[in-house]
């Protein structure tokens, strides 16, 4: 009997090691998940007094014009472009310009956190090819709501729904095509096929040059965005870093700034015409080929500031 304890008391003491043991890794594994969710929580901490603390204004930059939108459409093709006229025309004049625009805007809202978009009563939002065969390729590129944008997966906004109105009324189907904004208006003017060039795209002398453009379906100002709202025109830009998306009139226009000026003419009440020149001497330009990219590195400091269209910016800071 004696023995017999001796060997339950040392089977007990194991047992008992191994529970203090079992409780030390317990205490272990329990310190060290602690120590991980603390820097977990405290680098969100930091990210979100970061982004709190970054205040990032879009002004109109108060030295430049409004810029006219247009689809571009491979030269010559005039049937197509009668199409997308009669419809750029209809919802001109019915107000559904500014109904898809308003639409499109609170979508973009939606899929990034914001409320619910809810179409206007009678807005159609889907297109029914019914099988057709021929295709118009649409080129565009998605980051830029609400004209294009990426939502569920699919690339959505004005410029699509007016090309899926175009489509059907001509017995068609659209295409579309994400690229690099840059490169548009030269896949558009090499096309063998129906092809158009719906990207919020500026009418200008130089892409007159190699593309035909719709009647305008609206219209822009370009913005510059900085923190505090501290920069308010392309002249203030001088010497400074300036990101903009490759190929647009933001790069266009800080380009020209830079060099011999950027001119443009207001016509007075008497037609005489006055020309401005806008310079920003000293300006670094940084391109990207899309608007987020840009958008971090002013978060970041690595640029002052970037010039883009007045309402994708301000969906793009919500």
């Amino acid at each position: 009997d004696v023995y017999k304890r001796q060997i339950i008391c040392k089977q007990y003491e194991k047992r008992k090691i191994f529970r203090i043991y079992d409780m030390k890794k317990s205490v272990k594994t329990i310190i060290v998940l602690a120590v991980v969710a603390t820097i977990i929580t405290a680098c969100f901490a930091l990210v979100a007094c970061n982004d709190k603390d970054i205040n990032l204004v879009a002004v109109n930059a108060a030295d430049l014009i409004k810029e006219d939108f247009g689809i571009a459409v491979t030269k010559g093709n005039t049937a197509l472009m009668d199409a997308i006229n009669k419809v750029v025309d209809d919802w001109t004049a019915n107000g559904k310009i500014s109904q898809y625009i308003e639409y499109y805007s609170a979508l973009a809202d939606e899929e990034n956190g914001g409320p619910k978009a809810v179409a206007p009563e009678g807005l159609q939002t889907s297109w029914d090819f019914k099988g057709a065969t021929q295709t118009i390729a649409v080129y565009t590129e998605s980051g830029f709501a609400p004209y294009e944008f990426v939502y569920g997966g699919n690339v959505v906004g004005l410029d699509i729904a007016i090309m899926s109105q175009v489509a059907v009324n001509t017995g068609k189907k659209i295409e579309v095509k994400d690229v690099a904004f840059d490169v548009i208006a030269t896949n558009v003017s090499t096309a063998t096929g129906d092809a158009v060039g719906a990207a919020g795209m500026s009418i200008t002398d130089e892409r007159k040059e190699v593309v035909d453009f719709s009647h305008v379906y609206a219209y822009s100002t370009l913005v510059v965005v900085s923190k505090d709202g501290q920069y308010k025109s392309v002249k203030d830009l001088a010497g400074k870093k300036v990101g903009v998306q490759e190929g647009t009139s933001g790069d266009i226009i800080i380009s020209e700034a830079i060099g011999g000026g950027y001119t443009y003419e207001i016509v007075n009440g008497d037609k005489v015409a006055t020309t401005v020149v806008v310079k920003a001497e000293g300006a670094e330009v940084k391109q990207y080929k899309a608007y987020a990219l840009a958008l971090q590195d002013l978060k970041n400091g690595r640029i002052d500031a970037i010039l883009m269209d007045n309402i994708p910016a301000e969906l793009m800071l919500k």
